[in-house]
Parts: structure tokens; C-alpha cells; sequence
């Protein structure tokens, strides 16, 4: 009797090892098998950010240097209102080349090209609770502070739109065209104070949107989210 219960003890203990070690097999399966799912899904929003990020960055860019064009037009145009000979108002020979230097560069100050981002993959993952699938903790740092760093920047590219609409282009409509040659009034009106002011004010804004870009560090941290989001085939 006592082998006999010592043989069915051994079985039994055996019987119960080998389920507790189908129990671990299985529940290493199932966690692998999660983190398999997890990682195709935060490879799904990396893909996803990379591609909104190498967008907002060859948009971003082609910005710059749209804005550093017209702002060197706009110094051309500053130079050419200092040196036209106004006692001479009418193209002479002494004028002719500032004249064509308004008429090159002076379209060139006043237009305007804004930054609109491509933030829904970012605000998606921010409002869900998936964001904790972002391992990489610079990352995860880098989209958070996204919002603010963007904010910065484009709260300058507002102000500098606002002037160019509220008090620039009323003023324009109602006092000049471009076409300086036609008619004294609009040749006046050109070289007027208030005039060059608001044409120091658009160099000014758009100095500031360029070195806000730089000083709010916007293109280094898209640089730095769009290399963290490369997501490789056989990662």
C-alpha cells in the first residue's frame, strides 16, 4: 500500500508539473503573442508620424525659403525708396534701375505662404491610451512638447498675416498701386512715411518668423521625431 501511494504521490506531483509547466508555456505564448500585436500597432503610428513629419517638414522648408526671398526683396526695396530721386519723380536715367527694382522685388515682399502641420496621427496617439505603446522615451518627450514648440511659431506667423490684412492691405486699396509710373498720387503714396514703415514691418515680421523657426528649435525637433518614427521592414 505504501508503494502504491508513494507511485500514485510521484504520478500525481509529475501530472501537476507538467500542467503548471503547459500553464507557463502557454501564458509565455499569449504575452509574446501581445507583444507582437502591440509592436505592429506602434509601428502603425510610427509609420503614420513619420510620414505626416516628412511632410510638415518639406512644407515647413519650402516656407523659409519662400519668407528669406522676401525678405531680401524687401531690403531691395527699402534700398531702392532711399535712393530714388524723388526731386525727379518721373524714369529718367537716374531712376530707371530703382524703378525696376520696385517693380521686381516690391510683389515679392508682400506675399505670404502659411505653415498648416499635419497633426492628426500626433493628436490621435496623444488622446488615446495607445500613446504607452511609444517605447522610446525621447520620443515620446519630442510629440508631447510638438503642440507647444508648433504653437510658438505659429502665433508669430499670425501676428505678422494680421498686419498684412487689418492694416497693410486696407491702406493698399485705398492709396496705392504698384505701377509707380502711371500717376504722382500713387508715386506719393509710395514714398510716404507711413509707407516705409509698413515696409520695415513686413522685414521685421518676417525676420522674426525665421528666427523664431530657428530659436524654438522647429525644424530640429521635426528632424529628430521624423529619424526616432524610421521604421525598418525587418524590425
Amino acid at each position: 500500500m505504501e508503494n502504491k501511494t508513494g507511485k500514485y504521490l510521484k504520478y500525481a506531483i509529475g501530472e501537476i508539473i507538467l500542467v503548471v509547466i503547459g500553464i507557463l508555456i502557454a501564458l509565455q505564448i499569449n504575452n509574446w503573442n501581445e507583444r507582437k500585436k502591440e509592436r505592429a500597432k506602434e509601428r502603425a503610428f510610427l509609420k503614420e508620424i513619420n510620414l505626416d513629419f516628412k511632410s510638415n517638414k518639406a512644407q515647413l522648408d519650402s516656407i523659409i525659403s519662400y519668407n528669406k526671398v522676401s525678405l531680401r526683396s524687401g531690403t531691395r526695396v527699402l534700398d531702392a525708396i532711399e535712393n530714388f530721386d524723388l526731386k525727379k519723380p518721373e524714369i529718367n536715367e537716374t531712376n530707371a534701375h530703382f524703378a525696376d527694382s520696385i517693380k521686381k522685388y516690391y510683389p515679392l515682399l508682400w506675399r505670404n505662404k502659411s505653415f498648416n502641420p499635419k497633426n492628426g496621427s500626433v493628436e490621435a496617439l496623444l488622446n488615446s491610451s495607445s500613446f504607452d505603446l511609444i517605447k522610446n522615451d525621447t520620443l515620446r518627450r519630442n510629440l508631447i512638447s510638438w503642440k507647444d514648440v508648433l504653437g510658438d511659431y505659429l502665433e508669430e506667423e499670425a501676428f505678422a498675416v494680421k498686419f498684412l490684412f487689418d492694416e497693410y492691405g486696407p491702406w493698399r486699396r485705398a492709396n496705392f498701386d504698384p505701377d509707380i509710373d502711371d500717376d504722382p498720387e500713387y508715386i506719393t503714396a509710395f514714398f510716404s512715411k507711413r509707407h516705409r514703415n509698413f515696409v520695415n514691418r513686413r522685414c521685421g515680421d518676417l525676420f522674426n518668423n525665421l528666427k523664431t523657426v530657428d530659436e524654438e528649435g522647429v525644424i530640429a525637433m521635426i528632424d529628430t521625431i521624423i529619424r526616432l518614427t524610421e521604421v525598418r521592414d525587418n524590425d
